[in-house]
């Protein structure tokens, strides 16, 4: 355990340059007093490492230090080469190249692990996109591909969202704005959906959808990307925010076996008589708790709100009562 931990040390000091120890400490989920032995450890096993003093310190590799780490396993082989998405690649053009690429690597690796790597690569396949997953192709994910290269802004138009579209993390509430300038900071894609994290002139982080942009285009200013901006971190901590801030309308649900999947409970199942559960779930409003209920047909019953109670009794009735012309001359024909 230990052996891995220093390993992943060594390679972050490889990758990300000068850290402090409290970075280490974050980044490897270790107390900085491990992190303090572990970097004595790698000091004695004769790796450069060394520590810079002051305000602006912290722990670093000589420049010209790389570690010769070659080697993989199994597991790691396993997670490269069925990890890759496909169509995020084809997204950003890469996906002839990242078929080289595999074919290189694979060609690289000793005898035994390229066995192990072509052996996954026909027996898994990762899909991350859903089966009503409508794939959006944004128009302006090239040229905003390119800002973040050269580090240059971006002048846009963001688009409004239509209401209860809300399926990201969108920074400025769907509200039409612009032209405003945004300095690009990283590309996200969320399952078949592009994001763009930028900051905008006052320094604030927001993240827009790329197919709400209603116009964008590249700017002669360049800008200095904060030193400190983790995308990875600055992406999960904003969706533990969207989902912290999304209408919550909970209830509880008697429902058929048959019918228990079309919900997601948010607690223990109970059961009920015969071949019914209680559920609690969570949507996010009262109408929506309405359409999934009448679409069961049946099959779920509410228990809990009254309101909702009311709600679907009344909406089964008019449904009944516009069908129910239609259905006396069927019988009577």
């Amino acid at each position: 355990m230990r052996a891995e931990r220093l390993l992943r040390l060594l390679l972050h000091l490889q990758t990300r340059g000068q850290s402090t120890v409290a970075q280490l400490s974050a980044a490897l989920d270790v107390s900085p007093r491990t992190i303090q032995r572990d970097l004595d450890a790698l000091s004695l096993a004769g790796v450069p490492v060394y520590s810079i003093r002051g305000r602006a310190g912290g722990w670093t590799l000589l420049p010209d230090y790389r570690s010769r780490l070659t080697g993989l396993t199994p597991s790691e082989v396993m997670s490269v080469f069925v990890g890759a998405t496909a169509h995020v690649l084809a997204d950003l053009g890469l996906d002839a190249s990242s078929e080289l690429a595999v074919t290189k690597l694979i060609a690289s690796l000793p005898e035994g692990t390229r066995r192990e790597a072509e052996y996954a690569r026909q027996r898994l396949l990762i899909d991350h996109a859903g089966w009503d997953d409508r794939r959006e192709t944004p128009r302006w994910l090239d040229l905003c591909r390119q800002a973040l290269w050269e580090e240059r802004r971006l002048e846009i138009t963001y688009g409004e969202t239509t209401e209860g579209d809300r399926t990201g993390p969108d920074g400025d509430d769907g509200r039409r704005r612009g032209p405003f300038a945004i300095s690009p900071l990283g590309l996200v894609a969320k399952a078949r959906t592009w994001y763009l994290v930028a900051a905008r002139t006052d320094g604030r982080l927001r993240t827009y959808r790329l197919s709400r942009l209603t116009s964008a285009e590249l700017t002669n200013d360049v800008f200095t990307r904060p030193a400190d901006f983790d995308l990875a971190a600055y992406w999960a901590q904003s969706q533990r925010e969207f989902q912290a801030s999304r209408p919550s309308y909970p209830i509880v649900l008697k429902v058929r076996d048959h019918a228990v999947r079309r919900f997601r409970p948010t607690a223990p199942m109970l059961p009920a008589d015969n071949d019914w559960w209680i559920i609690h779930t969570d949507l996010e409003n009262r109408y929506e708790a309405q359409a999934a209920v009448l679409a069961q047909a049946g099959a779920a019953q509410v228990i809990a709100p009254p309101e909702l109670i009311t709600l679907v009794h009344d909406a089964a009735q008019e449904v009944a009562a516009a069908h129910q012309a239609d259905v006396r001359a069927t019988k009577e024909g």
